[in-house]
This record gives structure tokens, sequence and C-alpha cells, in this order.
């Protein structure tokens, strides 16, 4: 057992600051939010291009691509093309990847249900800056 790793542990402060660059880079990676989207996207099973590009809405072509490259590159997506009349590429969720989502899917849900708290912080922050900007300076 020992220093087993698995899954979705609890790693300390220190763990995440001595491997800081190994973390950061499949951070970069994994948390911007085309990525999280695509990540999304593919729980539910595979999807063609194209129909991860609707399905994630308002990704430019040149954004979906790159990024889709960078997930496949760090493991957590699986790209195939399919020979056929015509030929096509699915993408699907590496077992990395579905553990991956899996994680997300309780950080997702936290940000769902306090996104109403969010909206209102928000509105009070962006009206104090406007009565910040409109008060004359003494």
């Amino acid at each position: 057992m020992g220093d087993e790793r698995r899954p979705g542990h609890q790693v300390s402060v220190q763990e995440v600051l001595a491997r800081a660059g190994d973390v950061r880079e499949a951070f970069d990676t994994i948390a911007n939010t085309w990525s999280l989207l695509i990540l999304i996207a593919l729980k539910d099973g595979t999807l063609r291009y194209n129909e991860l590009k609707r399905t994630v809405g308002g990704v430019s072509e040149r954004r979906l691509s790159q990024t889709l490259k960078a997930l496949e590159r760090d493991g957590v997506v699986d790209r195939k093309l399919v020979r056929s009349i015509p030929s096509h590429v699915e993408y699907s969720l590496t077992p990395t990847g579905e553990v991956v989502v899996d994680s997300l899917s309780e950080l997702l849900s936290t940000i769902i249900e306090f996104s109403p708290q969010v909206a209102a912080a928000r509105h009070r922050y962006d009206e104090k800056q406007a009565q910040t900007q409109e008060s004359p300076e003494r």
C-alpha cells in the first residue's frame, strides 16, 4: 500500500507546491473553460467533432481543435478516426478523463448551487464600483 496514488485522493498543500510545474501544466489544460465544457459534453459518451462543436456552443473551430489536441495529449480524451464513407473523427473520454469528469461534477454542482449568490455579489460589486466612479474625489 504505502505511497499508492489513487485518482481523487486528498493531497496536501506541500505536495501541490512541490510538484507545482507538473500540476500547473495539467491544470492549465483541464481547467480552462473550453476544456471543462468539452469534458462535460463527453461525459455521456462518444461524439463526432461537429456534434461536439454544436453541444459545446460558441467555441470556434480553431479553439475546439486546439483544446481537443491538448486534452488528447494529456491523456483525458481519445481521438478515433473512423474510416467510413465519409470518414469522420470521434472523441471520447479515456479512463483518466472519466475520473477527471467525475471529480469536476462535484465542483460544477457547487458552482451551479451557488450561482445565485455569485450573481448577487457581482451585482453588489458593480453597483459599488459605479458609485465610486460617480462620486467626486475629495
